[in-house]
């Protein structure tokens, strides 16, 4: 079993609860007067964590309960502007949804762009193929017969252009 001048948290917990109303009282000051018990405990939580010896523990636990209404004061902030976005006005949705919008258009376009690159690079008929297969969604064996071509000779060519593909969007971060 420790004692107090084995683990420093110890004394200052003892402290701790000699001020534990004197906290209260400090943390009700600071406008925190609902949640001031709820303020002291949070100190309460932090000091716990303490394992340094501290030189002045009852200015250290003052400062502890001024920066936990400090903390719940920017999170009451946080809270009420993003509530603020969600209950606004349309425009301000629309407005980063439009934005969300363009981005994601110019992305696809870019990619777009990419994969038309790699279709011509990859050349005829296997881009004609693809582009026959996956847009227009005709069956392999109607391209067999509209190719003149065997069946194995237009899975050969969509191989490849799977294949181009794939090594396009593994090179895409």
């Amino acid at each position: 079993m420790k004692t107090s001048s084995e683990h420093p948290a110890a004394g200052l917990e003892a402290i701790f609860a000699g001020m534990r109303p004197a906290l209260v009282r400090r943390a009700a000051a600071m406008g925190a007067a609902g949640d001031a018990e709820d303020v002291v405990q949070d100190v309460w939580l932090k000091l716990r964590g303490v394992d340094a010896p501290v030189a002045s523990p009852h200015a250290y636990l003052l400062r502890m309960v001024y920066t936990a209404v400090l903390d719940r004061r920017r999170g009451a902030r946080r809270a009420a502007a993003r509530d603020a976005i969600w209950q606004s006005p349309a425009n301000l949705v629309e407005d980063a949804v439009e934005s969300a919008d363009a981005e994601r258009r110019l992305i696809a376009v870019q990619t777009l762009q990419a994969v038309e690159a790699r279709l011509i690079a990859l050349g005829e008929p296997a881009a004609a193929i693809f582009r026959r297969h996956r847009i227009d969604g005709v069956t392999q064996r109607k391209l067999a017969e509209e190719f003149g071509m065997g069946l194995s000779t237009i899975e050969k060519h969509l191989r490849r252009a799977y294949a181009v593909l794939l090594d396009l969007q593994e090179a895409q971060p």
